[in-house]
């Protein structure tokens, strides 16, 4: 199974609850944070060999060596740059999450969203007063839909795209037994399309999630169909009987934008599905399911249509979600060298000093000595030795002055460099001067 059911509850005292009740419910699915495993793909029977078994062993020792350090396996997945590597990669195992639980932010913290809950009561609500859970539910047993074979607290502190993208991740309480007991049922860890594929119009894709039947339940409904809580939370409480029922359909992709793509089906998606992945023909995940076009809308080919958030932009949160959390975990510096790892620097790179000339690096100063010597040589094109010399001179002391001034007073390099110019300019003023009268005073004497 691929899909979860998402729970949201809440109780709010000054809303006359003595009890948790249901503020939302929707569809999600576990995100790996290790990347998929492309070593181990292709046709396992073409790939055996007479030392198949010394490699296995070899694999299951470097599992128990790795243990001793980390709580969980390293992240997965082929040999890569450490500039490649995801932001909780760089993570200690014990300390960074092995899945995210994906979903649509409007269903974790409907409060958030005025735009599609206007209900006044609404901004009662915060984050400390819902509890989230997930459902795994049998999809191949119909007559046992009805009842989850297991339920899983989530920690109650989701994180939501920082651009208002209907996104959100949150994770699961005691998270290594759970994943236990979740892989056990049968529960997939899912993976993110490659983003260096490309999809075309028409293209096939495919979306799961629940459907919430209704049954003697009276919910609010925003703009997109999702549910959430009731009309008046003063009055007597009513039970939510509503049940969620597995649900799959097929689609073709008719439009596509940096920002949402539009799939064609032969039924509008039902509500419930709003959180729910959608795979391409590979079965990654290339999207999350945000709802349909309205039904009543003015263009009849876009009208029901399926619209999903896609796939790289779904990354795009992950990284941000993941490099926040993995700055919560890392000292400070620390964390600064991941983000330098990360720029493409070396592990153990230091910040090169400056170089005087032009304020540039130091590897750029390579270049310029070259520079330097190009300029030399046509000098000694151009002008007698005893010129080159003398300008060569006048260069060095310079330099000289320079690196004594800023040795012994400090100061802007550029500001250094203006008034070591500016006192040889006047110098070579003074020595022109001087020249021009004795020529004057020649001149006379003739």
């Amino acid at each position: 199974m691929r899909t979860l059911a998402l729970n949201v509850h809440f109780k709010h005292p000054s809303l006359g609850m003595k009890k948790h009740e249901i503020l939302s419910r929707a569809t999600a699915f576990l995100l790996s944070v290790d990347p998929k495993d492309l070593t181990n793909q292709g046709d396992e029977q073409d790939q055996r060999s007479p030392y198949d078994h010394l490699a296995k062993s070899r694999t299951e020792r470097e599992s128990q060596s790795r243990k001793q350090d980390y709580a969980f396996e390293p992240a997965g997945g082929k040999r890569r740059n450490a500039s490649e590597l995801d932001w909780l990669e760089f993570c200690p195992g014990k300390f960074r999450p092995l899945v995210h639980v994906v979903a649509s932010s409007h269903v974790l913290s409907p409060w958030l969203w005025k735009k599609y809950y206007p209900q006044p009561w609404l901004d009662k609500i915060s984050q400390n007063h819902v509890a989230y859970s997930v459902d795994v539910y049998d999809t191949g047993d119909e007559s046992s839909r009805n009842e989850p074979l297991a339920t899983f607290a989530l920690n109650p502190y989701p994180i939501h795209h920082p651009g208002n993208m209907d996104l959100a991740i949150a994770h699961l309480k005691q998270e290594e037994s759970a994943l236990e007991h979740m892989q056990a049922l049968g529960v997939e860890l899912l993976h993110l399309t490659d983003l260096s594929k490309n999809f075309e119009k028409d293209d096939t894709v495919f979306f799961e999630g629940f459907e919430i039947a209704e049954d003697n339940f009276d919910p609010l409904k925003n703009v997109d169909g999702t549910n959430v809580g009731k009309t008046q939370k003063d009055e007597s409480s009513e039970e939510d009987t509503r049940i969620f029922m597995p649900y799959t359909n097929r689609g073709n992709l008719t439009y596509a934008s940096q920002t949402r793509f539009l799939a064609s089906t032969e039924e509008p998606l039902p509500e419930g599905l709003c959180g729910g992945p959608v795979f391409d023909t590979d079965g990654d995940v290339c999207g999350i399911i945000e709802g349909i076009v309205p039904k009543d809308h003015e263009d009849e080919k876009l009208a029901g249509a399926a619209s999903f958030i896609p796939y790289f932009r779904l990354k795009e949160f992950i990284n941000f979600a993941q490099r926040n959390i993995l700055e919560r975990v890392l000292p400070k510096q620390l964390f600064e060298k991941v983000v330098d790892i990360k720029d493409g620097n070396a592990l153990n790179e230091d910040k090169k000093p400056m170089n005087f000339i032009g304020d540039k690096e130091e590897e750029e100063g390579i270049h310029m000595d070259a520079v330097y010597e190009d300029m030399v040589n046509s000098m000694k094109k151009a002008h007698t030795p005893e010129q080159v010399e003398a300008i060569i001179a006048t260069v060095e002391r310079e330099k000289q002055e320079i690196l004594d001034i800023l040795e012994r007073e400090g100061g802007d390099l550029d500001e250094v460099v203006a008034r070591v110019r500016e006192r040889t300019r006047n110098k070579q003023s003074k020595i022109l001067k001087q020249i021009e009268d004795d020529m004057v005073q020649e001149a006379e004497i003739v």
